[in-house]
């Protein structure tokens, strides 16, 4: 039976629709339980973004088995057995061969995921200086609630929630499932625009919206030339580590203000996420 245009739009935005419903439901029982959010509101989300998790793992596994290949299909696959050291059938050849090329392709992982967290932190400080730098910060109530709110607790729940798993549910989300569903749909380019659109319309007010677009836009493209997920949860947690530690130690306050050496800082950390883009881009796969 031929799907139509409405299927395949539902079939993306339905996921989003689980996560916020879930993630609600948990939110209002935990308010029901413990009374009104205070110092405790990143605790909160934490247990909010685990209760998505086995919903949108769900929704991961299950596209992996039915969607065309694509990004984030998984780890590499092994190389075709050619040439006479496999096809004689050499059991201890092949192991040999299939440990040397299992090595490249750990290394190589491994390498896309420094340099993915390399881009994402750098990328979050140098978004984080320029917002700031325009005052929207200050004119956004909604961004300033939602930072107050925030940084109000523990800093272990932050790194807990913000740092790990609220990243990770929402790279299962919005890389993992919206922008895996909407590529065969949209294509490549079309879909790493839309699905960032999304990802920075999903936070709810302006100043996160131009950020969370913005490095929605890294993520989608580290997914799509890494063909691996965890280039962009590494990327993600890098961004939100870089925002927790900057806002608990004060590290780089300096930057939130025009100055030439907030712009000098803020052009290094730029050059810096655009080389490990480059790098990246330039990796032969």
């Amino acid at each position: 039976m031929k799907t139509t245009g409405a299927c395949k739009i539902w079939q993306i935005i339905y996921p989003i629709g689980i996560y916020y419903v879930v993630s609600g439901i948990v939110y209002m029982v935990l308010e029901f339980l413990l009374g009104p959010a205070g110092p405790d509101y990143m605790l909160r989300q934490m247990i909010c973004a685990a209760a998505t998790l086995p919903f949108l793992w769900s929704f991961y596994k299950e596209d992996k088995k039915t969607l065309p290949a694509g990004p984030g299909r998984g780890d590499p696959q092994p190389p075709k057995e050619t040439g006479n050291l496999t096809s004689r059938g050499s059991g201890a050849g092949r192991d040999l061969f299939m440990g040397r090329e299992g090595m490249r392709c750990r290394m190589s992982l491994l390498s896309d995921l420094a340099l993915s967290a390399i881009a994402g932190g750098t990328a979050g400080i140098a978004l984080n200086n320029l917002i700031a730098m325009t005052r929207l910060t200050q004119m956004s109530s909604g961004f300033k609630e939602a930072n107050e709110a925030f940084f109000a607790g523990q800093l272990i729940f932050e790194l807990l929630g913000s740092c790990l798993l609220i990243p990770v549910a929402e790279e299962l989300l919005y890389r993992g499932v919206v922008y895996r569903r909407m590529r065969p749909v949209c294509g490549a380019s079309f879909s790493v625009l839309l699905s960032a659109v999304i990802f920075g319309l999903m936070h709810g007010n302006l100043v996160q919206f131009l950020y969370a677009g913005a490095l929605g836009l890294l993520l989608a493209f580290l997914l799509e030339r890494t063909k691996h997920l965890l280039t962009a949860v590494c990327a993600h947690i890098a961004a939100n580590l870089a925002a927790v530690l900057r806002q608990e130690t004060g590290w780089l306050s300096f930057c939130y203000e025009v100055s030439p050496a907030a712009l000098l800082c803020t052009a290094v950390l730029t050059a810096a996420a655009a080389a490990a883009v480059l790098i990246l881009w330039k990796k032969r796969r």
